[in-house]
C-alpha cells in the first residue's frame, strides 16, 4: 500500500498536475487573459493566478474588468516589452483593484493591490481600535474622518475612513513576483 501511495505522488509530482487546465472555466478564463495581457508562460500564470487572484474570486458571486497596454492608441505603448494591466475585481464584500506591471529584462511583476471594504461604521471603529493597538502598525496620521496606518517593514498600508452610518477598510500593498 506504501509503494501505491509513492508512485501515485511521483506520478503527480512528475506529471504537474494542476495547471490551468484544473481550473474551472471562469476561474480559466481570468488565467488566460493574465497569460495573454502580460505575456507570461503557463506556469508562471497559474503561479500568479493561484498567489494573487484566486482567493478574491472566492466568493458567490465576481465580475473582472482588465484595462492593459493595448487600450492606450499610442502604439508605442502597447508593442513595449514592459506590459501593464490594471485588473478590477467586484465580488460579494469588496472591490479590488490590482495593477501590475512586467519588467521582462528583471523577470519581475511589480503589484500593487487596494482592496476596498464597504462596512458599517461600527465595524470601522473596531478595526481602527485594533489597529492603534496592534505593534505592528504605526498610525501615521488621523483626522476625525480617516486614518492612515503603515505596518512595519512592509509595503502595505491600512486607510479606515469613517462618515456615519458607513465607512471604509482599504488595505493597499506591494508585492514583487519573480518570473521562472
Amino acid at each position: 500500500m506504501k509503494k501505491l501511495l509513492f508512485l501515485i505522488i511521483l506520478v503527480n509530482s512528475l506529471f504537474g498536475l494542476g495547471g490551468i487546465a484544473s481550473l474551472s472555466k471562469d476561474e480559466k478564463s481570468v488565467a488566460l487573459k493574465l497569460k495573454q495581457i502580460l505575456a507570461l508562460d503557463e506556469a508562471n500564470t497559474y503561479r500568479l493566478y493561484k498567489g494573487y487572484f484566486q482567493s478574491y474570486l472566492n466568493s458567490k458571486h465576481w465580475n473582472v474588468y482588465w484595462y492593459d497596454n493595448t487600450d492606450p492608441a499610442d502604439n508605442k505603448i502597447s508593442n513595449t516589452k514592459n506590459k501593464t494591466a490594471f485588473i478590477t475585481i467586484l465580488n460579494d464584500d469588496r472591490v479590488i483593484n490590482i495593477s501590475i506591471v512586467k519588467y521582462p529584462k528583471i523577470k519581475r511583476l511589480f503589484i500593487n493591490t487596494i482592496e476596498s471594504l464597504p462596512r458599517k461604521s461600527s465595524s470601522v471603529l473596531k478595526k481602527f481600535n485594533k489597529l492603534k493597538t496592534n505593534s505592528k502598525f504605526l498610525k501615521e496620521r488621523e483626522t476625525n474622518t480617516y486614518a492612515y496606518f503603515k505596518e512595519k517593514g512592509y509595503m502595505s498600508d491600512i486607510n479606515i475612513i469613517v462618515r456615519d452610518p458607513a465607512g471604509l477598510i482599504q488595505f493597499f500593498d506591494t508585492a514583487v513576483f519573480k518570473l521562472k
